[in-house]
């Protein structure tokens, strides 16, 4: 309930209106409402608060590379924001994967394929950031790389069917 959420977030911001996790909950489900100019205007205003704040740097990075009409202008952003994240938390694997992510988005494979190595080098558990990589894999031509990774993630998420449609289409050429 988009609304309810919405009152109780405002609610809280109206008493504490520097409330960053708050803030943040509300940008996310403004963004899963696909209203992103509510969702830019509040990442845009806590990144601003606090330039050392990683977390919602990568954050909105991704969020930036996920949307399906995206121009390279901001993927340009997002790749400019993930660089950020990792110049203040090197070593974390989500930040990595967000990297990794963008230059996919960007059609840098080999440059994806380091971010997403070196972050499963930290977190080789994660299964969104093991199917990033085996999406890299297959614009690598490395097919059975791929299947292996593709294979890890369903031994974590055995119902993953996109996954499992991504192995059939493998198999199939």
């Amino acid at each position: 309930d988009f609304l309810k959420a919405e009152n109780y977030f405002h609610n809280v911001l109206s008493i504490q209106s520097d409330m960053i996790s708050a803030k943040h909950a509300l940008a996310m489900m403004y963004e899963e409402m696909n209203d992103t100019n509510r969702s830019d205007s509040l990442f845009l205003q806590m990144i601003e608060q606090d330039e050392n704040d990683a977390v919602r740097r990568n954050d909105y990075a991704y969020i930036l590379s996920e949307r399906d009409e995206i121009s390279p202008e901001e993927l340009s952003f997002a790749l400019e924001l993930a660089t950020n994240a990792i110049e203040i938390e090197p070593d974390n694997p989500a930040f990595l994967d967000t990297m990794g992510w963008i230059y996919y988005k960007l059609g840098t494979y080999q440059k994806a394929e380091e971010y997403l190595e070196k972050s499963l080098s930290i977190n080789d558990n994660n299964p969104v950031i093991l199917e990033h990589l085996g999406d890299i894999y297959v614009k690598l031509n490395k097919s059975s790389e791929a299947v292996n990774i593709y294979e890890k993630v369903l031994s974590i998420d055995s119902d993953n069917h996109l996954v499992k449609d991504k192995i059939h289409k493998i198999n199939d050429r």
